[in-house]
């Protein structure tokens, strides 16, 4: 009896030693002295894993010292002793995004939100991690969730707003108007704010209602660069550029030489009637970003209106050059459009875009040959249907007679040769000099068959080798359309024919390559 008193007190003694430790740990989180925590973490026992409070306090001494994984591994401990507990869900979430466990991080938060489906913290940080993401949508509903709660709450307001203005312009746009004005009622003294509903008047032309918020803000924070730099905007916009030319002079007096404070400034003088004065701001603005069409433009027109009229020619065929869109771009945007229409079963929209791609810059081989191989059917049956056979012999022939003018590789092109040679054979039979080509954007055209041979007498050969393994490949085929032929009609299956395992295996690949299978 005295041995098992003496057990009991022993385990009383060494749970109260744990608490005291834990204690002592949260004391030192509280004080902020991660380092110190974490120092002891090293000499505690395996049995101070099993302690919540004591892995809780070195989880949050890690998370101190933004070492998210070691955090993220303590509250998982955590969390394994209590599965339901809030507060360990929210802390494995929180320390999940901070190191790259998201889809982890929405799990625990949307558990939070199973048992408390208006949990203050777990919704606050899912509308911010979706926004993060990209998903305004599912942002836009947790943000809705907080609303209900604190419906009068500046920063949820503007989150709420932020959504909203990434999800497009139009209605949104106006939605978020509201929310910043209301937003920045309640709380005039937060330049975030302000600045956000000001680059939203901005972007819809409001440079008077910009200019009366710009004001507001300005009250409350005069020195703020951002908000400065905003009204020079507005009154820029509003046309009065002599109080922006004040308000840029200012800026760049404080040392604020950033590009748009130079390019509106030296805008805003020459606008003003000053463009002597405006030169020496735009030619650093130019300097900054020279391909600006704006700021050449503006630079070249001060040159031009004072005393270097050489130079702004320059500037302004550098304007028109970068005013032109850049041909890597444009031609990219037609081989992705051209692509999505082909996949779409557009192909006729499809070949029309890379046909005028093509005219328009001759150098674009890519859009022809995007073209010809759309239309490489051999079959025989092509010859039965004219319009089809129109588009391919204008396809090969236009590629052809294109491609052979640049230095490229004309090994492969042998390949043209049986279809041609098909071509000339049919008008021959006849008795036609010449083929129909139809092109993409409707137009016909005649080809001399004579115009044809000469061109198929400067492709290629085909190699021996190649003749020979196509010849052997199409009688193989034969052979095994023909078996094929049979099984349908006996309805047996290829397995069960007496056939080696090597041939009823080379059988199935020639059925796949025919179509057959």
């Amino acid at each position: 009896m005295k041995c098992k008193f003496s057990l009991l007190l022993f385990l009383c003694a060494l749970s109260l030693w744990g608490q005291a430790q834990s204690f002592t740990l949260q004391e030192l989180v509280n004080r902020k002295q991660f380092q110190a925590v974490v120092a002891r973490a090293d000499s505690l026992t395996p049995a101070d894993s099993a302690d919540y409070a004591t892995m809780s306090a070195i989880g949050q001494a890690y998370e101190g010292l933004l070492r998210y994984k070691d955090a993220y591994q303590c509250f998982s401990y955590c969390l394994q002793m209590d599965t339901n507990n809030v507060d360990a869900l929210n802390a494995v979430a929180r320390n999940a995004i901070n190191f790259g466990r998201i889809a982890e991080a929405k799990r625990c938060y949307h558990k939070v939100l199973d048992a408390d489906s208006l949990n203050f913290y777990a919704n606050y940080q899912l509308a911010r991690l979706y926004y993060q993401l990209g998903d305004y949508g599912r942002a836009t509903e947790h943000y809705h969730v907080l609303a209900s709660i604190e419906g009068e709450n500046p920063s949820i307001l503007t989150g709420l707003a932020d959504c909203h203005i990434k999800r497009g312009t139009g209605p949104n746009t106006l939605i978020a108007l509201s929310l910043y004005t209301r937003a920045l009622e309640l709380n005039p003294e937060n330049v975030r704010v302000a600045s956000s509903l000001i680059n939203t008047l901005l972007r819809m032309g409001d440079g008077k209602g910009a200019l009366q918020v710009c004001d507001t803000a300005l009250f409350y924070n005069p020195d703020n660069s951002q908000i400065r730099q905003s009204k020079g905007m507005a009154l820029y916009m509003t046309k009065d550029y002599l109080q922006a030319d004040t308000v840029y002079t200012g800026l760049l007096a404080d040392g604020d030489s950033s590009f748009l404070n130079l390019k509106y400034g030296g805008a805003a003088r020459y606008m003003s009637g000053h463009a002597l004065d405006g030169v020496e701001l735009l030619e650093k603005a130019y300097e900054i970003d020279s391909t600006d069409v704006e700021t050449a433009m503006l630079y070249g027109a001060s040159l031009g209106k004072t005393y270097d009229r050489k130079r702004a020619y320059e500037l302004f065929d550098q304007a028109e050059l970068n005013m032109q869109p850049k041909k890597f771009f444009v031609n990219l945007l037609t081989t992705f459009r051209g692509d999505a229409l082909r996949r779409d079963g557009r192909w006729n929209e499809a070949e029309k875009l890379y046909y005028a791609a093509w005219k328009k810059d001759p150098t674009q081989l890519n859009f022809l040959y995007e073209i010809n191989r759309h239309y490489w059917d051999l079959n025989p049956a092509l010859f039965q249907n004219e319009k089809e056979l129109q588009k391919t012999i204008f396809s090969k022939y236009t590629y052809l007679t294109a491609y052979m003018k640049t230095d490229k590789s004309q090994k492969y092109l042998y390949n043209y040769r049986p279809f041609l040679e098909a071509v000339c054979e049919d008008a021959f039979f006849k008795n036609d000099d010449e083929v129909t080509m139809l092109a993409p954007d409707g137009k016909k055209t005649k080809l001399a068959v004579a115009d044809l041979r000469a061109l198929i007498s400067q492709l290629p050969e085909m190699p021996a080798e190649e003749r020979e393994r196509r010849e052997k490949m199409q009688a193989q085929m034969k052979k095994a359309m023909e078996k094929e032929k049979t099984l349908h009609k006996s309805g047996a299956k290829l397995d069960t024919i007496a056939l080696t395992k090597e041939e009823k295996e080379k059988a199935r690949k020639l059925l796949k390559e025919a179509g057959l299978e």
